[in-house]
């Protein structure tokens, strides 16, 4: 038997513990953990009967980092960090988190204020299985004038404008989440690059399969992915 996940996003290494810290101060080399970041990471691991761990191929992923008044969350496609513990040793780190019979780890370093890599490790029952590959992140620096070569953000604005656009039918409820969960009026939307779509042992990746969005509201911003297929019908759709 075996059992495939995803990996949990990279960028969960910059979650820190609520309690350790005030979030509106901590920085990364004088850079601030909060916004865009492109990452590279496994993308999925699978474990056999016997604890044996396969990692996936590095897939590129654009996750976005916010935090509250209890600190720091991440957000990839399908994918949300609310924290873990952390050690810190300098520019080096130890990130922890799940639970006591199966944890994801991540040991790496912060390299400059917009950069950070390392590996990633799964820890089954004490034993610890590190991914060979190098798993890394860069943090995105948004421009209001980038060309949005995908061509999708009038779409996602009628989207999050609640105007009526051809969709599949399963993204009614991550549709109207997206409406209801907006802080504040819709200021501008910013492209930021394709995302590949995840794959898993038997399923082959599909490379730039999402279109990336920053969304920037009067009172906060979230991040949206989007496809939509050949006849112009809305595929898949998510914004945290």
């Amino acid at each position: 038997m075996r059992r495939s996940v995803p990996a949990a996003g990279l960028v969960c290494l910059l979650v820190l513990p609520a309690a350790a810290q005030d979030v509106e101060k901590v920085t990364v080399y004088g850079g601030s953990l909060s916004g865009f970041w492109h990452v590279i990471q496994p993308s999925w691991l699978q474990m056999n009967l016997f604890g044996k761990v396969t990692w996936g191929p590095l897939i590129d992923r654009i996750c976005r980092i916010g935090h509250d008044h209890e600190g720091y969350d991440t957000h990839c496609y399908y994918q949300k960090g609310d924290g873990g513990s952390l050690e810190v040793d300098g520019s080096h780190f130890h990130l922890a988190w799940g639970t006591m019979m199966a944890r994801m780890v991540y040991d790496g370093e912060v390299t400059s204020a917009t950069a950070f890599r390392g590996h990633f490790g799964a820890k089954l029952m004490g034993i610890t299985v590190t991914d060979s590959d190098i798993s890394e992140g860069h943090k995105i620096t948004l421009d209001p004038a980038a060309p949005d070569a995908a061509g999708k953000g009038g779409l996602l604005r009628a989207v999050l404008n609640g105007e009526a656009v051809p969709h599949d039918p399963k993204l009614d409820e991550s549709m109207a989440a997206a409406r209801a969960s907006q802080p504040g009026a819709l200021q501008r939307i910013i492209y930021l690059g394709l995302q590949d779509k995840g794959d898993g042992p038997t399923i082959a990746a599909v490379p730039n399969y999402f279109a990336a969005y920053a969304v920037e509201f009067a009172d906060g911003e979230h991040l949206c992915w989007l496809h939509q297929d050949d006849d112009g019908k809305l595929a898949a759709f998510q914004c945290a």
